[in-house]
């Protein structure tokens, strides 16, 4: 069994896709509501994975809702 290496996401993908600023970005992983990042070399990086994840649980009370 083979497993497929997750996709990194530079900071200012994780960013973008978010919509949020860089600063933004830094005080929610400072305050503990979004997860750190992973140092590699002098850049830090997200896994996809995890991205989508943290998507998930902030959301997804929110889209199961049904009025």
């Amino acid at each position: 069994m083979t497993t497929e290496s997750p996709k990194l996401l530079k900071k200012s993908d994780v960013c973008a896709r978010l919509n949020l600023s860089a600063r933004c970005l830094e005080g929610m992983v400072s305050s503990e509501r979004f997860p750190p990042g992973v140092m590699l070399g002098k850049f830090v990086y997200w896994s996809e994975r995890t991205i989508d994840a943290w998507l998930l649980r902030e959301f997804g009370q929110q889209e199961s809702w049904n009025p």
